[in-house]
């Protein structure tokens, strides 16, 4: 679960009620380029950072089958890691943090014709151990909180290799967790990059003290989206439904568009369907792109996925490449 201090809850609350959204928009369903998973069902994530970057929040799609998974259906968590399975410009970085599940402790966003994101991604384990907030003792179990061992030295060894594997797989695996050690190392404000960042091709925000990541949830218009009650692993998606993240500060700089009293985001940003593909205009099909290898999905314009683009019916589809180019396909 994503859990926030209370008198965050309090405030963000009420927020939400109040519906501080300056700038509207609502989920164009055949706008979303970059899809995950098949059925159909569909829900959008869309995800906002905190930076000097481009004024933009980003979209994903994902679609899924009634039955597809147990019990009501996937949670907000499937719903992420599948789309970073399948999207290579997402980065997740997680932790399991006890019985509600997991918390949402970073996401970065890069172009990954230009590498991987992880690999400039470091942990200050000194900042971390003398982090007079963070109550995990890194010697010493802190019994009071539940912590039943600690991994010492070991620790930076620990969170590096957490970081090398997000190279390929894309999500950071926070290493100090509740189930190993019975109490998690809130210590994701020590996990940035090592280097400045080209914001127009990579964006990073990971934090629990200075700042964390808001979960906002509702349907496709951005007025009536809500913060949500639930962590992302407790939460279960509805179709047609929107997964809203944004970057919050709590004690940091104020910026034009961060409330300076709550540290919450007034506004949702434009949103960018593309990513780092330009919107692409619609080519009529060729013969050779239904034999071409280097086809990796097919997506109509509801989101349904298809295997073959020689079988399909008329219509308009997205197509995307094994170079990570996507192209809108128009089959008369």
């Amino acid at each position: 679960m994503n859990f926030v201090k209370a008198r965050h809850i309090v405030t963000l609350s009420a927020i939400a009620c109040a519906g501080l959204m300056a700038r509207a928009w609502v989920i164009d369903w055949d706008k979303i380029e970059h899809w995950a998973g098949s059925g159909t069902n569909r829900a959008a994530l869309v995800v906002q950072f905190a930076d000097d970057g481009p004024k933009e929040a980003y979209v994903w799609g994902f679609r899924w089958n009634d039955g597809d998974f147990e019990g009501e259906g996937p949670s907000g968590e499937q719903l992420f890691r599948g789309i970073v399975a399948e999207c290579p410009d997402l980065l997740l970085f997680t932790q399991f943090t006890g019985s509600m599940g997991s918390t949402v402790d970073g996401i970065g966003y890069f172009n990954p014709s230009k590498g991987s994101l992880a690999n400039k991604i470091g942990y200050d384990f000194d900042g971390a151990k003398n982090d007079g907030r963070v109550s995990f003792d890194y010697f010493s179990p802190n019994e009071f909180m539940g912590q039943t061992s600690a991994p010492g030295n070991f620790t930076t060894t620990f969170c590096r290799r957490a970081i090398n594997e997000a190279v390929d797989t894309r999500i950071i695996e926070h290493p100090i967790n509740a189930k190993v050690y019975g109490y998690p190392a809130y210590d994701y404000d020590w996990w940035q990059p090592k280097e400045t960042l080209d914001l127009k091709n990579e964006r990073w925000n990971a934090g629990w003290y200075d700042g964390y990541w808001s979960y906002w949830v509702g349907g496709i218009d951005s007025e009536e989206l809500s913060y949500s009650g639930l962590g992302y692993s407790s939460r279960k998606l509805r179709n047609n439904g929107v997964d809203g993240w944004k970057y919050t500060f709590l004690d940091g700089p104020v910026r034009g568009d961060i409330d300076g009293f709550t540290g919450a985001s007034e506004q949702w940003h434009e949103l960018n369907y593309a990513h780092f593909n330009p919107s692409s205009s619609i080519q009529e099909i060729s013969s050779d792109i239904s034999g071409n290898e280097n086809v990796v999905a097919i997506y109509g314009t509801d989101g349904r996925r298809y295997t073959s683009l020689s079988e399909l019916p008329s219509g308009i589809y997205i197509v995307r490449f094994s170079n990570n180019r996507t192209a809108k396909i128009l089959k008369k």
